[in-house]
């Protein structure tokens, strides 16, 4: 098993979020040339503050007749942007506990693992979280990451079992 998403749904859902986030962000007064990844943590952002820009968003891209998939829009209905703290990688899934510590998520990637993203683990870390195909998954626009040293990953780890413990370490998506 892999720690992301099978090629052709990464591709549907990177498709209809880029869609819909540039359209979020509004008219750019410059092409965009390089990693469109700054331009989706900024749309992210804003649309965070204003949850209703989601709505007039696919509102303005049907209007053009701009295909987006209906499975993607409802994944992002539920996006969840917040700090988290990325703890480690399994066989089947990376983990991600929410900064509140009260629960954390199994977690996928879309077309790689959290940690070829970031370039290792235990980090502190903004990032977006969809119910997408029966699984969490991170959007893969990761912000403000702060490595956290061995004192924060003993602490974390310890919390995680406590979290699991408690059955609010959550593997499948709630659909």
């Amino acid at each position: 098993m892999r720690m992301y998403l099978a090629p052709a749904d990464a591709q549907r859902f990177i498709q209809s979020y880029k869609l819909l986030m540039l359209e979020v962000l509004g008219e750019q007064e410059d092409p965009i040339t390089g990693s469109v990844v700054p331009l989706l943590a900024k749309a992210r952002a804003k649309l965070v503050g204003k949850r209703a820009l989601l709505n007039k968003s696919i509102a303005r891209l049907e209007a053009r007749n701009v295909g987006l998939d209906p499975e993607v829009v409802t994944a992002l209905e539920g996006l969840e942007v917040r700090q988290w703290v990325y703890l480690r990688d399994t066989k089947l899934h990376s983990i991600m506990i929410d900064s509140t510590a009260d629960r954390a998520f199994g977690v996928l990637g879309l077309t790689q693992g959290i940690r070829d993203i970031t370039g290792g683990t235990v980090l502190y870390m903004e990032a977006g979280l969809v119910r997408y195909r029966g699984r969490d998954v991170c959007d893969g626009v990761i912000s403000q990451a702060v490595w956290l040293g061995p004192g924060y990953r003993r602490s974390w780890n310890e919390k995680f079992k406590e979290i699991k413990a408690s059955g609010q370490f959550h593997v499948k998506a709630d659909v």
